[in-house]
């Protein structure tokens, strides 16, 4: 399973994602919940750029997000 690398990269799509999910109007809590989590922490950890998450997840969350991933990206 391929995941992002650089934390740079990591960082400003968490800003990314988090800027889309405020937009939306969204909790990170609520985005969780959207995307099968029980837990908040998933979420919160990408906007901050802290994990290295799967292609898989990040194509989830801009599908919930009703973005297009190119959005997300860097």
């Amino acid at each position: 399973m391929k995941h992002f690398r650089k934390d740079a990269e990591l960082k400003e799509i968490g800003q990314n994602i988090k800027k889309f999910r405020e937009l939306r109007g969204y909790t990170q809590s609520e985005l969780a919940f959207m995307c099968g989590d029980k837990d908040w922490s998933q979420i919160s950890r990408m906007e901050r750029g802290v994990v290295n998450f799967s292609i898989s997840y990040f194509l989830l969350v801009s599908e919930k997000l009703e973005v297009s991933a190119k959005d997300l990206l860097p």
